[in-house]
């Protein structure tokens, strides 16, 4: 049975999701309905999974039902309506871009030939938690930083060919460096993504101007396009050389079946993912190393 959480007329759910972190509010919900149930956010219903099992069967093995969900204002903006695998809905662009994503970045062929990249990003990362430690072995340590920098590095290798430094952006009058591309499209983008367009909850009132939010999402869409425009000019000179290298952006050129915007889209994605997701997922690894000590002996 799915059980719907209690709520209140016509703002259902929304006034109990008012803290910061409201997955403690679903996880806390989960100990009463189980590990799937829906609240209303508005007009809407959202149906909440909370269990790897329930995860796992509704993104992959019923991702063909539920890829038509309609995406928030922001995520619908930055995504540019859909023109990513993560998001897109199921049919023959989804087939084709997981196809692409598969063959020239996430598959065990393409995984090979990105596999010094991955040692060297390891050594790295090794060389300077040795440090820290060496430095100071009682001090608390946070490791984001680190992780954040050779994460970011190993995206951009797969994804554009280089670890690029900087990048003369024509928009701008100027180069801007890596730490400003990575504030540009990766940590802008995530702080975007989060925004909320209330009239998200009640789509018969969004003919009301909300021209903050529009503003602050159009304009962290644009700079993000902007750059990431600049960064594929960049190597596509390098292309032109007969300079090749391995990477998700060569890849995707040389198949030659997708517009410049898609293009575009898909080389952010492979970046963002890299650089952001794969951190989150590794923070919550060594939080859970951290609880459990006996696992860090073996």
């Amino acid at each position: 049975m799915l059980h719907v959480v209690p709520g209140l007329p016509i703002i259902g759910n929304l006034l109990q999701l008012t803290e910061k972190k409201p997955h403690k509010t679903f996880a806390k919900w989960s100990d009463i309905y189980g590990p799937i149930y829906t609240i209303r956010t508005g007009a809407s219903s959202v149906a909440v999974v909370n269990s790897t099992e329930v995860a796992k069967e509704a993104i992959v093995a019923k991702f063909s039902s539920i890829s038509t969900r309609k995406l928030p204002k922001a995520l619908s903006v930055l995504s540019r309506d859909k023109t990513m695998v993560a998001t897109c809905d199921y049919g023959d662009f989804h087939k084709m871009v997981k196809r692409f994503v598969m063959a020239g970045l996430l598959g065990s062929s393409a995984q090979r030939k990105f596999r010094e990249t991955r040692n060297m990003m390891m050594d790295n990362m090794l060389s300077t938690f040795h440090t820290l430690v060496t430095d100071d072995p009682h001090a608390p340590r946070n490791f984001r930083e680190v992780f954040k920098e050779e994460l970011f590095r190993l995206s951009l290798i797969q994804g554009l060919g280089e670890d690029v430094s900087s990048v003369y952006v024509k928009e701008f009058g100027r180069d801007i460096s890596k730490d400003e591309i990575y504030q540009i499209i990766v940590a802008d983008m995530m702080m975007c993504v989060i925004e909320i367009d209330w009239r998200d909850f009640f789509p018969y009132l969004s003919w009301i101007p909300n021209k903050s939010f529009d503003t602050a999402v159009a304009t962290t869409e644009s700079r993000r396009t902007t750059v990431m425009r600049a960064l594929i000019d960049q190597q596509k000179e390098r292309i032109a050389c007969g300079k090749a290298k391995t990477s998700y952006l060569d890849f995707l050129l040389a198949e030659n079946t997708l517009a410049d915007d898609q293009v575009t889209m898909l080389v952010w994605e492979a970046i963002i993912e890299g650089a952001d997701t794969t951190l989150v997922t590794t923070e919550w690894a060594m939080y859970e190393l951290a609880k459990n000590p006996e696992k860090q002996a073996s």
